[in-house]
């Protein structure tokens, strides 16, 4: 058997390269996987998006956001800040046309302080040691003024100053009291001098002192640059799925609280003028801590925090009531059925605004403001862009402007007042899409006052006080008033008769409505009211309401007279009257 040498080198040789070589695949491998966690663990991409518009509600606001963003094959976390930090939660939608939108939330972000450092030590060092000089020179202060109290009251003291030496005389007395001066006023200034060091010092000692604790404060961290980092900054995180690398638009939105809108009016009438101006206001408050820059604003009548539940009736029962004796006091009915006031509406300051602008005004108005009626809501898109700052405070926007047929005739209620009050009767409001609000009336370029614009009203006819005229004179008195009572019956009867006298002192003929009433019956059929002259009045039975139309030449004057009886029993009283 033939054997062959070992070649133990070239062994040695072929070893080392295959484990060079394993080495060498095995590291390629570790540096791919690195390389592909590397990409799944990419940082997510932050974006500032611009608010692109608002709707604002009568409570409450929506912002709407849209970026465009790089998205890679895959998932893609994107991060948007500029966030209000009212957002609610559960409102937040997101969109993209170029993507699969797999998720969105809110996040809350805390800056990083800043790691203590020992870079401030030095400088700690030199101003603690200069606070601890200090220190010491005030020491010495205080003991120099020490030295001086103790000499000054020696000198006080002394027995020769004090004139009670044995060995008194003229001259000793007065060399002393030539030295106490000399002394004393030594004393004096040097103590002067010594205050004077001393406040110097204290003040220096307390800017040092406050150095030092800003040192500190920065020396641990705990400065203002780090008090920033308390305060959170809101984030919206979109997740997206991308099937290749694609640039694509992100919409996103979200509902705010913070917000609401109120409208206002303005209603400017003229003598002259068959039309009525109305212009339709909305004052805009936001306190989202984002401000609105530039943005173009939408104005919704709906309000999201109402319930949309709808209310569900519960069984009705009725029972009978057991009622209480009453005294003689009939005080408490009287005033249930009493007539309510009219309410009274304030007068406030105001700033006089410019003058209508017309028919070309309104045409040019439709050019940036479109009402859109739905089912449920109306909204303006105000197409001129506006900056509101989230400041808490009225901005004011216009929405619309419209002039609105009117008819003016003067009315008059003298049972609670005897002044005739001009009254403008408008039509076609209801094609404004108005709500309630209060409004600021003018009258002929004047000031009449504030009132509220109730647009809830059913009636196709809106009426408007433009304010008092004294130059229609008008008095109510009663003329009759007598009791009987039927012999062969339990039955009282009361009648009255009121007169009212109107006079036009006008140069024009007027038209004016006279209202009055008569007294109704309530919750019982022992109380019988009628009407037996009404001086052609035209009644409401439902309300017991008389009115009159009248129509009154230069200077004249007509007269109104109407009778009722009351019928009850004797042994009772009636309240209300």
């Amino acid at each position: 058997m033939k054997t062959h040498p070992i070649n133990f080198g070239q062994a040695k040789t072929s070893v080392l390269l295959h484990h060079t070589n394993f080495i060498f695949r095995s590291t390629l491998c570790i540096l791919l996987l690195l390389g592909s966690f590397s990409t799944f663990a990419e940082t997510p991409k932050t974006y500032t998006p611009k608010l692109q518009k608002v709707t604002v509600y009568i409570q409450g606001a929506h912002l709407y956001y849209n970026e465009n963003v790089n998205l890679q094959a895959g998932n893609n976390e994107i991060v948007f800040e500029n966030i209000s930090p009212f957002l609610v939660e559960s409102s937040l939608q997101a969109s993209s046309k170029g993507a699969v939108v797999m998720d969105i939330k809110h996040n809350l972000k805390y800056k990083e302080k800043i790691a203590v450092t020992r870079k401030y030590d030095k400088m700690i060092e030199t101003v603690s040691d200069s606070i601890e000089e200090i220190g010491y020179l005030l020491k010495d202060i205080e003991n120099k003024s020490s030295v001086l109290a103790s000499e000054k009251k020696m000198l006080l003291n002394n027995r020769i100053m004090k004139g009670e030496s044995l060995k008194d005389s003229l001259a000793l007395l007065r060399d002393g009291m030539t030295y106490l001066k000399e002394k004393l006023n030594s004393i004096y200034e040097q103590e002067l001098k010594l205050e004077r060091s001393k406040n110097k010092l204290v003040k220096q000692k307390t800017k040092l002192e406050n150095r030092q604790n800003t040192l500190f404060l920065l020396q641990s961290g705990n400065d203002e640059t780090n008090n920033d980092a308390a305060q959170p900054i809101h984030q919206v995180i979109v997740t997206l799925f991308a099937d290749a690398q694609v640039t694509t638009a992100v919409s996103f939105n979200y509902f705010v609280q913070n917000a609401n809108w109120v409208p206002v009016y303005d209603l400017q009438a003229a003598s002259t003028n068959n039309s009525l101006q109305l212009k339709y206001f909305a004052n805009v408050t936001q306190n989202t801590g984002i401000e609105w820059g530039n943005v173009p604003l939408t104005l919704s009548t709906s309000n999201p925090n109402e319930t949309n539940t709808k209310p569900e009736l519960s069984p009705w029962y009725l029972s009978f009531v057991e009622y209480m004796k009453m005294n003689k006091n009939y005080n408490s009915i009287s005033n249930a059925y009493a007539p309510m006031a009219s309410e009274t509406l304030s007068l406030d300051s105001y700033k006089k605004d410019t003058k209508a602008g017309g028919k070309e005004e309104e045409d040019y108005l439709r050019n940036y403001v479109q009402i859109t009626e739905n089912m449920i809501r109306t909204e303006y898109e105000i197409k001129l862009n506006y900056s509101i700052a989230s400041d808490a405070k009225m901005h004011k926007v216009l929405i619309n402007q419209k002039d609105i047929p009117m008819t003016m005739e003067f009315a008059a209620v003298p049972k609670i007042c005897t002044d005739a009050f001009l009254m403008a009767k408008i039509t076609g409001w209801e094609d404004m899409n108005i709500i309630p609000g209060k409004a600021r009336l003018y009258f002929d370029g004047g000031y009449v006052g504030e009132i509220y614009l109730n647009a809830s009203s059913t009636s196709d006819t809106l009426s408007i006080n433009l304010g008092r005229d004294k130059s229609i004179a008008i008095t109510r008195k009663k003329i009759k008033e007598n009791y009987k009572e039927k012999l062969l019956s339990d039955e009282k009867v009361e009648t009255r008769t009121i007169e009212l006298m109107v006079r036009n002192t006008k140069n024009t003929p007027i038209e004016i409505t006279i209202e009055d009433q008569i007294p109704l019956a309530v919750g019982t059929n022992d109380i019988k009211v009628v009407l037996l002259k009404s001086n052609g009045a035209t009644l409401d039975e439902a309300t017991g309401k008389l009115k009159w139309d009248l129509k009154l030449k230069v200077k004249e004057s007509q007269k109104i007279t109407f009778t009722y009886e009351i019928h009850y029993p004797k042994n009772k009283t009636i309240a209300g009257l």
